[in-house]
């Protein structure tokens, strides 16, 4: 099947909304509020090069979708891209969208010498998820994430106001 791969527009941000609390619903059991999640997608539209959305299409339909941020690596003097929010439509799931999105990021972010890696985190006890990014060449550096949740705003409780992992629902 062909899909198209671009960057998503905020026209897309209901979308992008509705995946980012599937997300979290199919692989965490979380029910976001959803007012939230939509002021977090609009406000990453408006973060320019710190926040891209994009996404994959069947036609006119998007069925995926990838966020990247950008971390300043002093370590490495370069950019880490961060892959969020990682969803793939359960009717398209199987059929090589999210590879093929991932492909296509990857290829914008190797346009930018500044780019010196790519990073994700995975819940640890998805299995297919972990899988899934073995077989496109990512590998455990060995770090733990650890967060402190600084309140404010509508974080759910306990979620330290970080986005559904990344990696779950991928196709």
């Amino acid at each position: 099947m062909a899909f198209t791969f671009r960057p998503a527009t905020v026209a897309e941000s209901d979308i992008i909304t509705d995946f980012n609390c599937r997300l979290a619903a199919e692989t965490e059991d979380k029910t976001l509020p959803t007012n939230v999640v939509s002021r977090g997608v609009q406000r990453g539209f408006q973060q320019g090069a710190e926040v891209q959305y994009y996404v994959a299409e069947d036609g006119d339909t998007v069925i995926g979708q990838i966020m990247l941020t950008r971390e300043w690596s002093d370590w490495r003097d370069g950019w880490a891209a961060w892959i969020q929010s990682v969803y793939v439509h359960a009717d398209y799931r199987g059929q090589g969208v999210f590879r093929q999105l991932f492909h296509h990021v990857a290829e914008q972010l190797k346009q930018d010498p500044d780019v010196v890696l790519v990073r994700l985190y995975v819940e640890q006890d998805n299995a297919p998820a972990i899988a899934t990014y073995q077989k496109l060449g990512f590998t455990d550096p060995g770090y733990r994430v650890m967060e402190l949740a600084l309140g404010g705003r509508d974080a759910p409780a306990g979620d330290g106001g970080r986005d559904a992992a990344a990696g779950e629902g991928v196709g």
